[in-house]
């Protein structure tokens, strides 16, 4: 395993420093480097306003998302993943306004952030060709077996009370189905951070 060296404080210092000095431009930080692409803290905070509304996760969790989210676009590349369509990103940009109600709502959020409608798309795409990658690579060879669905059911039969194996079993399947896809996921970024130069500065973010 490659080591994960800290970033520097006093070069964490010299990008504030520069960055709260220039016209327009807000004092950021480098939070992240993973294979030479930087993650700041507005990427972390724009990524928990827009894409996780509703949910307070800390900056430490948010990051390691957005670590494995740049590991697997990284891979969906190198494996060709063909990216999503048009129609794709559009119908999923319009979920997610969909989810802030009023359009003022959604407009006054991302100028709050500074983020674009061109940042915005640019990360709707990268999150649907990762999930493209995910479910090519990860969760088509998911298999659950008639004998893990009969041991499931006999070991939890206050879940399907009145319920036949048979009536139980989608839901069995659904369960195990998903279980071991986020097994396999974690294995898959496991491997990922093994192979990367992630570099994490521990500067606690006041």
């Amino acid at each position: 395993m490659r080591p994960r060296f800290l970033i520097p404080v006093w070069f964490v210092s010299v990008l504030v420093f520069l960055s709260s000095t220039a016209d327009g431009f807000v004092a950021d930080r480098i939070m992240a480097v993973v294979n030479n692409q930087i993650i700041s803290l507005s990427d972390v905070r724009k990524y928990r306003e827009v894409f996780l509304a509703g949910a307070r996760p800390d900056d430490s969790v948010v990051l390691n998302e957005l670590i494995d989210q740049k590991l697997l676009l990284d891979e969906a590349k190198k494996l060709e993943i063909s990216p999503p369509s048009n129609e794709q990103i559009e119908s999923a940009l319009n979920k997610l306004r969909a989810r802030f109600g009023r359009p003022e709502t959604f407009s006054l959020l991302k100028e709050r952030l500074s983020l674009t409608d061109e940042e915005l798309r640019r990360q709707i795409e990268q999150q649907l060709l990762v999930q493209k990658l995910v479910q090519e690579r990860i969760a088509f060879f998911v298999f659950v077996s008639p004998e893990e669905i009969n041991t499931y059911y006999e070991e939890h039969p206050d879940e399907f009370k009145g319920q036949s194996l048979d009536a139980a079993q989608p839901e069995i399947t659904k369960i195990l189905t998903d279980e071991k896809g986020k097994q396999k996921l974690k294995d898959y970024l496991d491997r990922l951070r093994a192979k990367a130069n992630i570099r994490i500065n521990r500067t606690p973010v006041e």
